[in-house]
């Protein structure tokens, strides 16, 4: 029986995209930190070992932002938060225009937000993620 395929990888290489994406946003939500598309891309080549997203070519641009949507929708179910919402565009502050969508369609803002709901959104998804993720992680005491 042939393997399912999502955006040209088949349906194992998918499942680890998207564990090795999951557990890196992760780490950057316990530290209180933001990520970009790029990063995201280089880490998961360095985790999984598969080629990297063409973000030349809208159909990798496309599969970049199923990925990250089914995490969100995963971390919206389980947590009432956005994962994604911590990778914007490279030296921006702005989300991919997907996230804006699935954040209407959650519920987190109106289906046709003006820019600033747009703006109130992201950064109260960013805050949310950060609370949950960085709770989890214990602190250390300062070693003087």
């Amino acid at each position: 029986m042939k393997e399912k395929e999502m955006y040209g990888r088949t349906e194992l290489e998918w499942e680890a995209l998207m564990a090795a994406a999951e557990e890196y946003l992760i780490s950057v939500a316990e530290d209180r930190k933001m990520s970009n598309y790029g990063d995201l891309n280089a880490e998961l080549v360095r985790v999984t070992g598969q080629r990297p997203f063409d973000f030349g070519q809208e159909s990798e641009r496309a599969a970049v932002g199923r990925l990250l949507g089914e995490i969100s929708r995963r971390s919206h179910a389980e947590h009432g938060i956005m994962l994604s919402a911590l990778v914007t565009h490279r030296n921006s502050t702005n989300e991919g225009a997907g996230f804006y969508k699935l954040a209407a369609e959650l519920g987190e803002m109106p289906s046709k937000p003006s820019a600033d709901q747009k703006l109130m959104a992201m950064v109260e998804q960013v805050g949310k993620v950060h609370a949950h993720y960085a709770a989890r992680r214990p602190h250390t005491a300062q070693q003087w």
